[in-house]
């Protein structure tokens, strides 16, 4: 090899050495974002199923098992009374209907609660034999076609033969009354109710 051509060779030698430099030095400043692999096919749909359903269980337990539970607190036979209020309500409603169903020595089961839906699911089922309930329930009811009249004297499923209040209604104050649903044994329920309405004393809240 010439001189010549030694120096040439040297020349090519920095010249590739510097290239190699400045791209080390780029990609410190410049670096790349990180290239990941991409996820399996099909694992966002199972993830959404699994997380759908662990929100779906809990609502579907609770609509199945809550009626199964309601009908187990009533022997089957017996005459059910159902009041929608809050607790302190019911015990006193309570304290008014029980002396006059002992003393006449019916066949009722007073059953509580405090939530509508439950309620209206009831009556849908064939549960409720009479109903205490407030007057805006009461109203729903009867726009659902669920309630027959009071009394056997009276005609036609009118919102008046529907409802007795037990006491005038008033603002700011929850008037509740008596019920009956059309699925329930009506003639036992306004057997009560006309036992309440003469010969019980007026319900004082």
């Amino acid at each position: 090899m010439s001189y010549r051509d030694h120096q040439e060779a040297q020349k090519k030698l920095i010249q590739t050495k510097k290239e190699a430099l400045e791209a080390k030095r780029e990609r410190l400043h410049n670096p790349r974002p990180p290239s990941y692999d991409p996820p399996p096919a099909g694992s966002h749909p199972l993830v959404f199923a699994a997380l759908l359903l662990l929100l779906v269980l809990p609502l579907l337990a609770t609509f199945l098992l809550v009626p199964r539970l309601l009908v187990a607190q009533t022997p089957q036979g017996e005459l059910t009374l159902w009041v929608c209020s809050s607790t302190p309500e019911f015990e006193r409603i309570k304290s008014w209907l029980e002396p006059e169903i002992l003393a006449n020595d019916l066949n009722w089961t007073l059953t509580h609660t405090d939530s509508r839906d439950v309620l209206f699911t009831a009556v849908a089922r064939n549960w409720v034999d009479l109903a205490i309930v407030e007057q805006e329930l009461a109203a729903e009811l009867y726009a659902s076609l669920a309630l027959a009249p009071l009394s056997d004297r009276m005609e036609g499923p009118t919102w008046e033969n529907s409802f007795a209040p037990f006491w005038e209604p008033s603002p700011f104050r929850k008037t509740y009354g008596f019920a009956v649903p059309k699925t329930g044994r009506i003639s036992q329920a306004r057997h009560l109710v006309t036992i309440m309405s003469q010969f019980a004393q007026a319900f004082n809240p």
